[in-house]
């Protein structure tokens, strides 16, 4: 499999094509570094596992040829070219079975050792996909689904290096489906970005006993995507985080099977901070990544208000741990440039998210800060925001949009920018509007995007949600032609005589500055479908600045966030402006 870092996502053929590139997107390489690749992230890699897997049926068919395993080699790859025919949502369900990876390695190995190997296993998962006998979570939160498997039977479970639970009674499966529902409406109330992840992409859990002191254990495989294996912690926010930390192993993995980050393994061995014993460059990068994790899901909670002390003290903790092994890492020459890149980016997510500090705001707050600020009922509204630059805010982003909501009252509208850029690519299928998350926008605009009698544009790349009076004139017939100029929400909220709102964001953040953009012939060539990848937001900071200067915008805190207000329109005319003579200029 060819990889590479750059632009473009490979999608996997049916058996007997050729197999097409896999590459990563740097959003996407930028997204996963930072813990924020959400489904789009997990779509790409799925289907690097979905190639791998492939290549390694081939690759067994061709090791057992004129051994004694080749009948049933040869029986297993026709059936599930057969099946990839017949029913390709089965042959899909087959090849991304969390252990079919783990059982082709040992095969393979086998065969290459000339040892034997039974692959009746293979031939069973073949045949009858989806009956392993596993029991079915299903938990929903706030519209959000969760849907798991409960492995607590079958082979190569093992792999997970822990003491497997016995088969579960009706009565364990249900004290699990309680606990995973629980966990679940935390990840969704206070980290939907994780949320996302874990609903696209975690399939199976596989059961473990505790340790013999009592204390929990939890795993992933390297070679088991889409699984986790753990025991049952009696709190649902030690569940939550189990979760997040082993995902986050999950998909590093199949990450590495695209994009290597460090060289082969040497005998050096370095400092991880939460363990005793010395690491292996490639170990010492996985824990990093997954702590990046535990760190971002402590920083959330200590957001919440929720938890006591405990939160803080976590997060102090895993905050200084993952900072000094990503250092260990960047200094260790072990990392590849692809390597350096990503855990650089993790050390920023570490370092830059701010460290919530102080009592928790609750609405009422909020609204007295927006209203200050001069915002109004009846106002429909753009808001581009860094969540995080608030500060403590009780129930996060549920809290911030309710806060918004009230102050527009029954009369306003709440907009936000719901992105999802990667579909742009060659080769991708277009996303569900109703469903695809928006990519690099923020905690708050996801919140609004499945805010309940929220309405979503339909275009497939640049989409907008609104809540509100004027949410189905604004998001209705966005020409697909037409990402953000006249024919998109923009040229509707302009009509609207709405207002910006930068929540904690600079001028760069400033969609409506596109629809100036639109409106320069210079700056865009041939039909705008075509040319609307030449849009920069790069000259935005400055018309910002110096529409800043005329006095036009209104500049206020919404909690400890930096904020501006101003009219759109007006902004929009005032950059035609700018741009123009920017764009005479060169």
């Amino acid at each position: 499999m060819r990889t590479a870092e750059g632009q473009g996502a490979g999608v996997a053929p049916h058996p007997g094509q050729k197999l097409a590139p896999h590459t990563v997107p740097a959003i996407t390489f930028r997204a996963l570094a930072r813990a924020r690749g959400g489904a789009t992230a997990v779509g790409l890699l799925r289907g690097g596992q979905l190639s791998k897997r492939m290549l390694m049926v081939r690759a067994l068919r061709q090791a057992a040829d004129g051994r004694p395993e080749e009948g049933a080699a040869e029986a297993a790859y026709r059936g599930l070219v057969e099946l990839n025919r017949r029913d390709r949502a089965a042959w899909r369900e087959v090849m991304l079975h969390p252990y079919l990876d783990e059982g082709l390695t040992r095969a393979l190995t086998a065969l290459e050792r000339g040892l034997p190997t039974d692959l009746r296993w293979l031939e069973q998962l073949s045949a009858n996909p989806g009956r392993e006998g596993w029991h079915r979570v299903h938990a929903i939160c706030d519209g959000k689904t969760l849907d798991l498997r409960l492995a607590d039977r079958g082979p190569f479970r093992e792999a997970h290096g822990h003491q497997l639970a016995e088969p579960l009674t009706a009565e364990q499966a249900q004290k699990w489906t309680q606990a995973l529902r629980a966990a679940w409406a935390v990840l969704v109330q206070r980290h939907p970005w994780h949320a996302e992840t874990i609903a696209a992409g975690l399939t199976t859990l596989v059961p473990l006993l505790p340790n013999p002191d009592g204390t929990e254990v939890s795993s992933a495989a390297r070679r088991a995507f889409g699984a986790v294996a753990a025991s049952l912690p009696d709190d649902p926010v030690l569940l939550a985080l189990t979760l997040v930390h082993e995902f986050l192993h999950v998909q590093l993995g199949a990450l590495l099977d695209l994009l290597p980050l460090h060289g082969p393994p040497t005998d050096a061995r370095y400092h991880a901070p939460w363990r005793p014993d010395r690491r292996p460059a490639g170990a010492l990068l996985q824990g990093t990544y997954a702590h990046l994790g535990v760190t971002d899901f402590w920083r959330t909670e200590l957001a919440s208000g929720a938890g006591g002390e405990r939160p803080r003290r976590e997060y102090n903790t895993w905050r200084a741990h993952t900072d000094a092994a990503a250092d260990t890492l960047l200094e260790s020459g072990e990392l590849l440039p692809a390597g350096t890149r990503f855990v650089t980016e993790l050390r920023e997510a570490v370092r830059r998210r701010p460290v919530p500090a102080g009592v928790p705001r609750g609405g009422a707050d909020l609204i007295r800060d927006l209203r200050r600020l001069g915002l109004r009922a009846g106002d429909t509204v753009l808001v581009h925001s860094a969540l995080s630059t608030v500060g403590l805010v009780s129930n996060g982003a549920d809290t911030v949009v309710r806060a918004l909501s009230d102050v527009l009252g029954p009369s306003g509208t709440l907009v936000v920018y719901t992105p999802t850029p990667d579909d742009s690519h060659p080769g991708t299928p277009a996303s569900a509007p109703d469903t695809t998350p928006g990519f690099g926008v923020g905690v708050l605009a996801g919140t609004v995007r499945t805010w309940p009698a929220a309405l979503r544009s339909a275009h497939p790349r640049s989409s907008f949600t609104a809540l509100g009076a004027q949410a189905e004139y604004i998001t209705s017939d966005h020409s697909p032609d037409c990402s953000l100029g006249e024919e998109s929400p923009l040229g509707r909220l302009e009509k609207l005589d709405a207002r910006v709102l930068l929540m904690g964001v600079d001028f760069e953040a400033c969609t409506a500055f596109h629809l100036a953009e639109y409106r320069i012939p210079s700056r865009l060539t041939g039909p705008h479908e075509g040319a609307e990848m030449l849009l920069d937001s790069s000259p935005f900071a400055v018309v910002g600045a110096a529409y800043e200067a005329t006095g036009a915008v209104r500049s206020g805190r919404v909690g400890h966030a930096p904020c501006r207000l101003f009219d759109l329109a007006d902004a929009v005319a005032y950059a035609v402006g700018q741009l123009t003579d920017r764009a005479s200029g060169e």
